[in-house]
């Protein structure tokens, strides 16, 4: 009896190695990999969540190719190798992923939505992998929700950034999380509260620009005012100071003001910034 069983066992072990895909298989196949392209990269130097490094830590080395010089054609040979010998292995790799994915691609900007996600799902129940509930019960919105991170490259150009001091860490994190507005407003009430203390005013908003970089009474000075260049400086730090209290800060302290870009809210940023850094600079200077 235990010999039959053997044989059988053997028996299927042959079989499953000698199956054989046809042109609807590798067409399934080939259009499931690019699904999961887009969720998880073959390989990275950026952190572990690759595939290959996945592979690798559950002992899935035989089934990477030995020519990886193109990324997709990699994912479709180690999809189609594993799917042949381990079907349940490829559902165990692929319900590891998702969540993974989820986080990382969030954070990247890029959140999974759940049409992207239906997809992901038809295409492995078309080679015979069911996570079809699953991936329901994961219950991703249909459309980009509005506190997004910002895209990757937008991320590294503002780290890269020599954000001015007053601005790190509070701001510069809460638009790396994606409260953009937030960010923003935050930003415009450091800005203020800096020159309230460099002016001794109270005041707030435009009116207090208006009163600290007035050309006629100034209280701060940018520079000597001795050349017509120099005065129009100091006029127009005043006009752009007061132009982003009366339109950036008033519109943004409404709580249900719409989330403005990523662009738009990096370029706010950088604007505010230079100007706390040029005010900066014409303190130590002591005009």
């Amino acid at each position: 009896m235990k010999k039959k069983k053997k044989k059988l066992k053997n028996y299927k072990s042959i079989r499953s190695k000698s199956k054989r895909f046809t042109a609807a298989d590798i067409q399934n196949i080939r259009t499931l990999s690019e699904a999961i392209a887009k969720i998880i990269p073959y390989s990275g130097f950026r952190g572990n969540f690759n595939l290959k490094r996945i592979a690798k830590d559950n002992g899935l080395n035989k089934f990477l190719p030995k020519d990886e010089s193109n990324k997709k054609e990699s994912i479709v040979e180690f999809i189609k190798k594993l799917h042949k010998d381990r079907p349940r292995t490829l559902k165990k790799i692929i319900r590891e992923i998702l969540p993974k994915a989820i986080e990382r691609r969030h954070k990247q900007g890029n959140p999974i939505l759940a049409p992207e996600a239906q997809n992901l799902s038809n295409q492995l129940l078309k080679i015979g992998i069911d996570l079809k509930k699953e991936i329901k019960e994961l219950n991703l919105p249909r459309s980009r929700p509005s506190i997004t991170p910002p895209p990757y490259e937008m991320q590294q150009i503002i780290k890269k950034f020599s954000l001015h001091p007053l601005l790190v860490p509070d701001c510069l994190e809460l638009f790396l999380d994606g409260h953009i507005n937030e960010s923003i407003r935050k930003a415009l009430e450091k800005f203020e509260v800096h020159i309230q203390k460099k002016s001794g005013n109270t005041v707030i908003g435009k009116d207090l620009m208006a009163q600290t970089f007035c050309l006629k009474k100034q209280v701060v000075k940018l520079n000597a005012l001795c050349t017509k260049s120099e005065k129009n400086e100091q006029e127009g730090f005043m006009y752009i100071a007061m132009g982003i209290m009366q339109w950036w800060r008033n519109t943004l302290s409404h709580g249900d003001t719409k989330q403005i870009s990523h662009h738009e809210a990096i370029g706010r940023l950088f604007l505010i910034s230079n100007l706390l850094h040029r005010l900066e600079s014409c303190i130590q200077e002591k005009y």
